[in-house]
């Protein structure tokens, strides 16, 4: 019984996450329409399938998570990336987080990127009855050095819910994180980092990684 009880739990957690990051991806749902409005779609959904996606893992000595990524357009709306994320660490706390960034048109300088959006956690924890749902603000900021043989890139990101769009056991919730990584190979690249992701709980913080992680991204 507690393991159907946990269960149901969380796919009541889950579901709310997935279904809105699924409807990101543009598609065509009829291919027998005609006329202009069925041409735009067609295309619309070769540029979909045509999006690069990549895959991430890290790991910690406490911590792991495992994300893809898909660049493109979401939610109709052109220089932007969805992601999915699930993360696990020591203390059988597991957390899905779902994003949207859109890449801000006004930076020009070269190898610099600039982006924010939203991201949803949905955290189911360890600690009895303790289940944290919670809408955010993003950003996130990138730079790769202009170096032909030691093509450096440097990110940083932070997330914050507010006790207003943070749900259940917690009253706010803090993400941020900084990272180095070089490519091995043409599709492969290698990070090292730090995060922080902190559920403000009742009655107390709740650490769900603060540890330094390796890393592989692998785009497709």
């Amino acid at each position: 019984m507690k393991f159907m009880s946990k269960a149901t739990r969380t796919l009541a957690l889950v579901l709310p996450v997935i279904f809105p990051v699924a409807s990101m991806a543009d598609g065509v749902s009829d291919n027998s329409a005609e006329g202009p409005t069925a041409v735009a779609s067609v295309n619309e959904q070769r540029v979909a399938e045509s999006a690069p996606r990549v895959l991430q893992l890290y790991t910690s000595d406490k911590t792991a998570e495992l994300s893809i990524e898909r660049a493109g357009s979401a939610l109709g709306l052109n220089s932007s990336r969805s992601s999915m994320s699930f993360l696990f660490n020591e203390e059988r706390d597991n957390v899905l987080t779902a994003s949207v960034l859109y890449d801000v048109d006004w930076v020009t300088t070269a190898g610099m990127r600039l982006s924010f959006g939203t991201r949803v956690y949905a955290g189911l924890l360890s600690i009895e009855n303790a289940d944290v749902f919670g809408i955010g603000a993003n950003i996130e900021a990138g730079y790769v050095l202009p170096l032909e043989k030691f093509p450096l890139a440097l990110t940083a990101g932070l997330g914050y819910a507010p006790d207003i769009l943070t749900f259940g056991q917690a009253d706010r919730i803090f993400d941020w994180n900084v990272r180095a990584g070089l490519p091995l190979t043409s599709s492969v690249d290698a990070f090292v980092g730090i995060r922080f992701l902190q559920f403000d709980t009742r009655p107390g913080d709740r650490e769900l990684d603060d540890q330094i992680h390796i890393g592989f991204r692998w785009t497709m």
